[in-house]
């Protein structure tokens, strides 16, 4: 039975289910090209030696030259073969024979792994060296490189709307509705909303939002006023005794519109008017009433919760799904939207400024490289483990031959360096024994 496995190319199955190795890659095909090789190199030369140990013996009586180059061969195919059993013992059973202590990776993969994992996250997986690394590679300036190019840019552009176009494409109007009758509409009505729109309102106020409203409908008020004087007219008409004479009556409507119009026009015109801050403190006491579990704020509330109970509620929020999903396919997602040009433009501005300002890359990448720091330091076992889990899934024989394949070719040189340590052992040893004396 021979000593050497045969050198033919591993296959490697898809994992028939045990998820095992992959298929061959070139580089993997390359790799057992090179073990094929070196395993030949390594068997020629144990050969070599049997057949030079073989000869001396049948054809010389050992003396002389020909003991040194007998103790040699012999010698060498000596530790040749003890290495071969070494080598081999990693992988599988010398001879197929079950020899204590072989196949040690077959039958101590699930421990290899959990070793190898647990190796990587105490060396490799900790802050320090996941930081620094990251600093070292100028993450930010190379994306900034990157992005300056327009066709990756495009690329990026392409995959964000990828992305959101999958998003939208996923989410149906039932599932929308159905959130919104079901979670959205009963999470408000069981929240007290009223101090939401107090705070709201409060902020209004300070911040002056509301003072163009109030510009716009004061300015609204006396031009209709201006342009509408028999309304006054009407009133007057309408609410004067009937013994007072038409003349009074057109008389006080006019002195009426004239005070009217001169009123609004000073509330229009005066910024600090006493009506605006009247306007000003009623918002706030408002605000306050509805802060406070007031008899308004719970009018307030049962007038907001009337409203979210009724079916036209989660039609409004169909429509207005319906209405954005539209805004987004035709702002992002469109090659010629507008929203998509403009975001094309900001990641240039973006990348032009990862090249130039080196201290805002800086601390772009400070903040990568902590933020992956922290990431490896919390999860770095089980970022790890993902080789032990992988390896016990493996088969126990392919296991052995994929890290064969990548290891194989070096161990094989344990092999030959055997075969010429051994000759020179065996010549040592024959030289001393031929120097002794006696």
């Amino acid at each position: 039975m021979s000593i050497e496995k045969s050198p033919s190319v591993p296959r490697f199955g898809a994992g028939g289910g045990t998820g095992g190795p992959s298929e061959l890659t070139p580089e993997d095909q390359e790799r057992a090209r090179g073990l094929k090789k070196m395993r030949t190199l390594a068997l020629s030369l144990l050969i070599l030696a049997t057949l030079i140990f073989l000869s001396t013996h049948l054809f010389t009586d050992n003396t002389g030259v020909w003991g040194f180059v007998s103790r040699a061969s012999e010698a060498a195919m000596i530790g040749a073969i003890a290495d071969w059993f070494a080598v081999t013992a990693l992988f599988r059973h010398p001879l197929g024979l079950p020899i204590p202590h072989t196949a040690i990776i077959p039958r101590k993969k699930d421990t290899l792994g959990a070793s190898l994992s647990a190796f990587v996250a105490a060396n490799f997986l900790h802050a320090e060296a996941v930081s620094t690394k990251i600093r070292s590679a100028e993450v930010s300036h190379r994306a900034g490189r990157w992005l300056a190019k327009p066709g990756n840019r495009d690329i990026v552009v392409d995959r964000a709307a990828g992305g959101l176009e999958y998003v939208l494409a996923r989410i149906d109007d039932d599932s929308i509705k159905a959130l919104t009758r079901n979670v959205i509409i009963p999470r408000l009505v069981a929240t007290r909303k009223t101090p939401v729109l107090a705070q709201l309102l409060r902020q209004i106020v300070q911040d002056g939002a509301h003072h163009k409203l109030v510009d716009l409908i004061i300015a609204e008020a006396y031009t209709w006023l201006r342009d509408n004087p028999q309304v006054i007219d009407e009133i007057v008409h309408n609410r004067a005794p009937s013994w007072v004479p038409d003349f009074v009556n057109e008389q006080l409507a006019n002195r009426l519109q004239r005070e009217v119009l001169g009123w609004v026009s000073d509330v229009r015109d005066n910024e600090y008017h006493k009506a605006r801050q009247a306007l000003d403190a009623w918002l706030v006491d408002l605000s306050d009433d509805l802060e406070s579990d007031s008899s308004l704020s719970q009018r307030a509330e049962a007038i907001i919760n009337d409203l979210l109970s009724q079916d036209g509620v989660v039609d409004s929020v169909l429509e207005i799904w319906a209405s954005l999903k539209q805004l987004l396919r035709e702002a992002i997602i469109d090659s010629d939207g507008e929203v998509r040009a403009r975001i094309w433009q900001l990641i240039g501005e973006f990348a032009e400024r990862l090249q130039a300002d080196s201290e805002f890359s800086r601390r772009i990448d400070d903040r990568i490289a902590t933020t992956a720091g922290d990431l490896a330091e919390s999860f770095g076992p089980e970022i790890a483990s993902v080789i032990s889990d992988t390896i016990e899934r493996w088969d126990a024989k392919e296991a052995a031959e994929r890290i064969e394949l990548y290891v194989g070719r070096d161990l094989q040189y344990i092999r030959i360096n055997g075969t010429v340590i051994g000759a020179l052992v065996g010549l040592v040893i024959h030289t001393i024994i031929v120097l002794l004396p006696g």
